[in-house]
């Protein structure tokens, strides 16, 4: 039986909830689909259960549609055709062959179509879910673990906000079964890639503030961290070890703002050292990150690349390499104003 998660490799990840919080588990990868072969949260539902067990297979495309964008528009519209919503062992004894559809779905569509297609084929999946009302939320619990658990090498916002609108455009769903859609998707809406990110003020060891909104670097990558949390630690090594961006460091072109967001200063202090000196090295003294929710630290380390104007260009992410091609990228394209 395949293993549901079909990529390369884990990293250790941080739950965010106090300065002094210790880490385990996974870390979370920067790019959903890109390099990583664990499941979300450790599990593998396909060694799990239902061992032996063909898995579910999308209908082929029909021969005659030869143009590559109309068979992709096909198996967008019809890659649930064969799957038996009704069938209650699908969400008991065979669970683990509906989370393998899953899996399989967003490597054979959504990885691969352009994100209307893909919130398309959502939207369908759900509808057909609602023959049966232990399958729709067994659907909605896995799409959770693989679009949205900060664990999960598949996490992407973009894609669980069409899974969120799809679970809540449900008329059966009563008040208490909106609550959590409703609440995730209110977070998920904050600081989407290419809008403008939340500003905030920031403070130094010295005493001195400031804003990001403030910062005239072409690019800025905020870097939300806790002290002693050996993620963070990681992931600072990880940045320090790319000459890439060091350089752009160096010459001002790139600002690497650290944000602690917690209360615990003296923590902070401690580990103040660890931090480059041409980093901006800083602590949310008014607690206004989480107070008011600007961003959602679910998981730290988290970090956000934004460009000179402050509009997101990567959200979530943890991969360093995704970072230096982005950026890379888009020091190839033709120079715009700003």
């Amino acid at each position: 039986m395949r293993k549901i998660f079909l990529m390369a490799a884990a990293v250790l990840v941080c739950a965010a909830g106090g300065a002094t919080s210790s880490c385990g588990g996974q870390k979370k990868s920067g790019t959903a689909g890109a390099e990583n072969s664990e499941t979300a949260g450790g599990t593998n539902a396909a060694n799990d259960g239902a061992l032996g067990e063909t898995p579910y297979m999308m209908p082929e495309v029909p021969q005659m549609i030869t143009d590559p964008d109309a068979r992709a528009e096909w198996a967008v519209e019809h890659y649930w055709d064969g799957f038996d919503f009704a069938d209650t062992t699908l969400v008991g004894s065979r669970a683990n062959y509906t989370e393998q559809a899953f899996a399989d779905f967003i490597n054979q569509i959504l990885m691969r179509v352009p994100r209307e297609m893909g919130d398309r084929s959502i939207a369908v999946a759900f509808e057909k879910a609602r023959a049966d009302k232990a399958m729709f939320a067994h659907l909605a619990e896995v799409a959770e673990k693989y679009l949205f658990d900060a664990n999960s090498p598949y996490r992407d916002d973009e894609t669980y906000i069409s899974v969120l609108n799809a679970v809540l455009a449900n008329p059966a769903l009563d008040q208490w079964e909106r609550v959590r859609p409703q609440e995730q998707l209110r977070m998920s809406l904050k600081n989407r890639v290419g809008e403008r990110a939340a500003d905030f003020r920031y403070t130094l060891a010295s005493g001195a503030s400031g804003s990001l909104g403030g910062l005239r670097a072409k690019y800025t990558l905020l870097f939300f961290n806790n002290p002693g949390c050996p993620a963070c630690a990681q992931t600072m090594e990880q940045l320090m070890a790319s000459q890439f961006l060091m350089e752009m460091v160096a010459d001002g072109s790139l600002a690497i703002l650290a944000v602690y967001p917690d209360a615990d200063l003296e923590a902070w202090r401690e580990h103040a050292a660890d931090f480059p000196a041409d980093w901006i090295n800083s602590y949310d003294k008014t607690l206004t990150l989480k107070d008011d929710e600007l961003y959602d630290l679910k998981a730290i380390p988290t970090m956000y690349l934004l460009d000179r104007s402050k509009t997101v260009m990567l959200k979530d992410v943890m991969s360093i390499g995704l970072i230096e091609q982005t950026i890379y990228n888009q020091t190839q394209t033709p120079a715009t104003a700003e």
